[in-house]
């Protein structure tokens, strides 16, 4: 009975790529999408704060959070330590 049950999960997740892969490349093809027409022109503002700005903002917010959550964890492992 394990033998079966070894050769279903592994036809299961035969089946689960193939089908992953057949909806994945009908995504990649949207039609009436802008299609980019150069390098990005760091003239403008909004292109700045896009491109520059929220990306910072996104690295800094992980870094800090991530910080703060092995701080916990770390407080958490401390205090079962101690019971």
């Amino acid at each position: 009975m394990t033998r079966f049950k070894k050769y279903l999960n592994k036809l299961l997740g035969y089946l689960i790529l193939i089908l992953m892969i057949s909806f994945d490349s009908n995504a990649q093809n949207q039609p009436n999408i802008p299609k980019p027409s150069g390098p990005i022109d760091f003239s403008k503002t909004s292109n700045i704060v896009i491109f520059i700005i929220i990306p910072i903002i996104i690295i800094l917010a992980f870094l800090i959070f991530r910080k703060r959550i092995m701080k916990v964890k770390k407080e958490i492992k401390d205090r079962k330590e101690k019971q």
